[in-house]
């Protein structure tokens, strides 16, 4: 599979980030200066002026940050807080007063997350710490937070930097959780928590801040040396236990810190690595959707009514008297099949269940290097490197047949015979279409025969690696004049080695399927023991064998300069360039024929297949078999050449969604940084301009012409934003915010790949690299109230004037109003000026308003007597409403009118927290609303699809033994909260219900 590893990104090459950024501030008198002050030693460190209207430290005015440095959170934090680089924060009632300190010292609206110790974040997973941030919910895949959502808006809308520069991160997952991460959202399971120092979470927009974001700005902060004052080594190790898999799991993490007082100046090194393993089950019922039950033909029709599809088909043993081999048809005058066989009534397309084993192991390392020559001058490097390894197998038992028409080698849905039906009606269809304002119904209860049972595995594995290396320095130009630098490359390899299906089973045969006691867990049954190889065949036309493996790589090259001048007391100006260079490609294998199979003997099959073992705990009893039989991966792919893909199992090339992506972002900021306090009136904030210019270019193929094609594509935007904030008293502020914002489109949408129909009707099928981004005028308004030490009480409304929105359209255009190459068409005779086409693509359409309001709650209860003093209480709400009109149609009256996709209209998170000077314990429950993750359904008839509602608890608790050792325990999930989707608004069937079991770690740390 030489193809698989044949592409290699460009790289930086060999040039030396250090002597780049020495030759871009040498011209600048200071750093002759500090050349010439290298060779003596070090002065003792002093505060440096910080202009910008920042306060000495150890206060707690308010700040702005003065260097200039793009919204470093770090840098901002440390001035914020009034605590200095030096101070550890220590403990979870700590970490919640720095991060309230910085939040409300900063002048745009933000919440930070801060460590509550060296290498302690508050949460297993950096998601599901965000989701404690107020408009913060989070997706979860596997029982892990894999994407945000912020006020309401999906991953897409975010932007994420890692240690100040913008940066992305894959993961996979299961088709129902949408698969392989192709966008421009973040993977935040990719890393470690244990990696990073503080989250920041920018909702407001200002100048200095990169463009990108409709949601919020995310900053990813790893530990630097000078963050601590002491020699520093931190080791901790925890066990995890899975409930499901009852299984135990390592986790490990190392810190080692520590800073040098030389000749040339104060040097700091830091390295930090964190290592786990986690083996989990995740079981589950799902439906593959659901479907009329006329479609795919129809279910086999009585004797004397001519069925829908085949006619006659002997060789598979359909005649006037049988649907099938061994199916009779049923009686003439049959009433089921008129009452089932209907397009109002729908049944699951793979009634199922299921078994997952997740292996995962996650490692991730960091380095830092910081030097100070001299007061007022400041150069680091950063490195950052995770590496993430999922191997995953999925085993299902399910009906084959109710998912697929009649042909060969195929035995379909026209050959299944109903003989018991019970229905549950649903309520009144609002789908547009021949169910609009009918009456529907699910099945309730069913038996049908002639249905192909198979067992079903995918083997998945693959291999995310990220890696990082910025370069960043800050110096004092003059007193009031500062300047700093990013130099930065990060870069994932995504490489999925195997996603192999196997398909294997047995035809004709009985199965039950009931609802009526559980709509999320049906009890399914089998005419045969699912447990006796025997049973099962592996030959043509009764198996298939699907591999679909893929590369994905993607590269980050940022370069920023930035200057920040005092030229007044109160007064700063700061301006910068950046400079991103984003490359994107994305490859996708396959078999040429996936019927293409050995034929095995029964006892060739036994050699070769294992039992999945114990399903079902956790769920009702007897749902299901607890065990069946399922293909062996290992052994089969060893016998058969499947572990290399040679033979009969060599791939190809699946060229039309294979793609690339090449952008390039130049900006410009200016930005107005004040503090009127000097004048009496008591307000702060910036005013400023961001332009920023996009020029890419993005390569498909097009089957029309057989080749690759490449289309281009550039747009420019002037971004203005104001922050203010109103210290009405020394403990209530006000803050008030707008900003012009844009996403840019979607990866996905950009290919110039397309089929394109010249005979007959002309048409059009593919994507859209002249796409405009969504644009969006953004208003703020907030009132904090901090009553209180570790205390706060504010309430924020938001609105957003979504002015273009993104998603596919049919439409009646000419052939250059596509943005497409004219190539495509050429030789056609066809005139790309004049001649109409019905094209299906991604367009600008219309946006519509987004508004909500935040309710956020801190206060820790040293009020009340004896330990209970000790105690404290987190609460956010946030609701958010929008609607969008979605085009499901040619016609453009064929529309509805939904929320986005991806936002509930509610959600809440609660903590409780308890600590003194030696324990330590807290809870916290998650709440999201449901939200929608299709529309239009990917199955007829059905509006769309969407996941429920969830409230999740987690825990943590941790005793402080000695100074220098501490025990920790955390839970998460602790109720094992089952996660479900659905499909369709009105009758809401369950399309996933899936749990893992909780998941607890039990672990020692530590400290030097």
């Amino acid at each position: 599979m030489a193809g698989l590893h044949a592409y290699r990104p460009y790289m930086l090459g060999s040039v030396s980030l250090t002597g780049l950024m020495v030759a871009l501030i040498s011209p600048m008198p200071a750093l002759a200066m500090v050349l010439q002050d290298t060779a003596q030693a070090a002065p003792a460190r002093q505060p440096t002026p910080q202009p910008g209207g920042a306060v000495p430290a150890n206060t707690e005015g308010p700040t702005t940050d003065p260097s200039g440095s793009a919204g470093n959170p770090q840098t901002v934090d440390a001035a914020a807080t009034g605590e200095g680089p030096d101070i550890i924060v220590t403990g979870f009632r700590a970490s919640l007063n720095s991060a309230l300190n910085a939040k409300r010292n900063e002048t745009s609206a933000i919440d930070v997350i801060k460590a509550e110790d060296i290498a302690d974040f508050p949460d297993n997973n950096l998601a599901e710490s965000l989701q404690r941030v107020p408009g913060v919910s989070i997706n979860r895949v596997g029982g892990e937070g894999r994407a945000i959502t912020v006020r309401g808006l999906s991953g897409s809308f975010t932007r994420v930097r890692v240690n100040g520069m913008e940066a992305q991160a894959i993961s996979g997952a299961t088709t129902s959780d949408r698969g392989i991460n192709t966008g421009r959202g973040f993977d935040f399971n990719v890393f470690a928590s244990e990696l990073f120092n503080n989250l920041v979470v920018r909702k407001t927009a200002d100048a200095e801040t990169i463009e990108g974001s409709l949601g919020a700005t995310v900053d990813l902060n790893v530990a630097r040396p000078f963050d601590y004052k002491e020699p520093t080594l931190v080791l901790s190790a925890q066990a995890g236990y899975n409930s499901l898999a009852k299984n135990v799991d390592p986790k490990l993490t190392g810190v080692a810190s520590r800073t040098w007082d030389t000749g040339i100046g104060r040097i700091g090194a830091l390295v930090s690595a964190a290592f786990s393993k986690r083996r989990y089950y995740e079981d589950q019922f799902g439906s593959g959707g659901w479907n009329p039950a006329t479609t795919d033909g129809g279910f086999c029709s009585p004797v004397g009514v001519t069925p829908v599809s085949p006619a006659l088909n002997a060789a598979q043993g359909t005649d006037a008297a049988n649907c099938a081999t061994g199916v009779a048809r049923p009686a003439a005058g049959d009433p089921l099949y008129g009452q089932v066989n209907r397009s109002t009534v729908f049944l699951p397309r793979l009634p199922r269940y299921g078994r997952f084993n997740h292996n995962q192991q996650r490692l991730g390392v960091t380095g830092s290097l910081q030097w100070e020559p001299t007061d007022g001058v400041e150069i680091g490097v950063d490195a950052l490197f995770s590496d993430f390894k999922v191997k995953r197998e999925e085993n299902w038992l399910e009906g084959f047949s109710f998912a697929r028409a009649i042909a060969s080698p195929n035995f379909g849905k026209p050959q299944t015979a109903i003989r018991e039906a019970v229905l549950h009606p649903a309520g009144t269809s609002g789908t547009q279409g021949i169910n609009f304002g009918q009456q529907v119904s699910d099945i309730a209860y069913g038996v049908f025969d002639g249905v192909d049972v198979r067992s079903d595995t995918q083997h998945d594995r693959f291999r995310s690696k990220f890696s990082q290396y910025t370069l960043h320095g800050k110096f004092d130009i003059t007193d009031n004049l500062v300047g700093s630098a990013l130099l930065g490359i990060a870069k994932t390899d995504f490489r999925q080695q195997d996603q192999t299906t196997f398909l294997f089973g047995r035809n004709n045969t009985r199965q039950t399927i009931d609802f009526r006691d559980s709509r999320n867990q049906p009890t399914i049954g089998f005419g045969f023991d699912v447990t006796d190889p025997s049973q099962f065949t592996l030959a043509p036309g009764s198996a298939e064998i699907r591999a679909t493996p893929s590369t994905l790589d993607n590269k980050n090259r940022t370069f920023e300069y930035n200057l920040a001048w005092k030229f007044e007391d109160g007064f700063t100006l700061k301006g910068g360039l950046h400079y991103d260079k984003f490359d994107f490609l994305n490859r996708v294998y396959q078999r040429p024929n996936n019927f293409t199979v050995p034929t095995l003997s029964a006892s060739e099959l036994a050699g070769l297949t294992k039992l999945v073992k114990d399903f079902g705990d956790g769920m009702r009893d007897g749902v299901f078999p607890t065990s069946w039989v399922a293909i062996d991966y290992g052994a089969f792919a060893k016998q058969y050449g499947l572990d290399n893909y040679t033979g009969t199992f060599a791939l190809i090339e699946n060229l039309g969604a294979s793609r690339r992506v090449h952008e390039k972002i130049f900006s410009a900021f200016g930005q107005l940084d004040f503090d009127l306090n000097r004048w009496g009136l008591p307000i702060r904030g910036n005013a400023g301009l961001r332009y920023a210019k996009t020029d890419l270019t993005s390569t498909g193929y097009s089957s029309g012409i057989a080749r690759f094609v490449t289309a281009g594509n550039k747009y420019d935007d002037w971004l203005p934003s104001i922050n203010l904030v109103g210290d009405l008293t020394s403990n209530l502020l006000v803050r008030a915010a707008f900003a012009k914002v844009i996403t840019r489109p979607e990866l996905g949408f950009l290919s110039p790949g397309a089929s394109v129909t010249i005979s007959g009707t002309p048409s059009v099928n593919g994507g859209n690299p002249a796409l405009d981004p969504i644009r969006a005028s953004t208003y703020d308004a907030s009132l904090e109230w901090y009553f209180s030490r570790n205390s706060l009480l504010s309430v924020a409304v938001f609105y957003k004037d979504i002015n273009s929105y993104i998603q596919n359209q049919a439409q009646q255009l000419t052939f250059n109003q596509t943005g497409l190459p004219v190539e495509l068409i050429a030789n056609s005779g066809l005139d790309p000026n004049v001649t109409l086409f019905t094209v299906n693509q991604a367009r600008n359409t219309p946006g519509g308003p987004l508004k909500g309001v935040e309710v956020n709650y801190q206060q820790a209860f040293s009020f009340l007597p004896g330990p209970l003093a000790n105690t404290g209480a987190l609460f956010n709400y946030t609701h958010v409403q929008s609607k969008i009109t979605y085009f499901l149609a040619a016609s453009a009256a064929n529309t509805t009118k939904r929320d986005l996709l991806g936002l509930s209209r509610d959600a809440f998170n609660a903590t409780f927290y308890y600590e003194d000077k030696k324990a330590s314990a807290r809870i916290s429950g998650s709440y999201r609303g449901p939200y929608i993750i299709a529309l239009p359904a990917n199955n007829p008839l059905q509006d769309l699809e969407g996941v429920d509602k969830s409230l999740v608890f987690d825990l943590s608790a941790s005793y402080q033994v000695t100074d220098k050792i501490k025990l920790t325990f955390e839970g998460l999930n602790i109720f094992d909260r089952f996660y479900r989707q659905f499909i369709d608004s009105t009758r809401d069937s369950t399309f996933v219900y899936s749990h893992t079991g909780p998941q607890f770690y039990a672990g020692v740390q530590y400290r030097f």
